[in-house]
């Protein structure tokens, strides 16, 4: 599926209210089930499943997610 570019800046804006260290969205690729978030930062891994739920209703995406999302950003690469 193509997503639109707003769902990607909204999960890095969300994610980035736990880690400040993430900056903002620069560019995605969407690869064998995971979509790789680029930010001014660094990366970010996410599951498709996570990115459909931001799409149809991000409030099913729960604070341990998003939790998980900041803590596997990986700064820099």
């Amino acid at each position: 599926m193509n997503y639109p570019v707003f769902i990607f800046h909204e999960l890095v804006l969300r994610v980035s209210y736990i880690n400040l260290g993430i900056g903002r969205y620069i560019s995605s690729t969407i690869e064998n089930g995971e979509c790789l978030i680029s930010t001014t930062r660094g990366r970010i891994k996410i599951g498709l499943g996570l990115l459909e739920k931001q799409y149809h209703d991000p409030k099913l995406i729960s604070e341990d997610e998003l939790q998980q999302l900041a803590s596997n950003f990986q700064l820099g690469i």
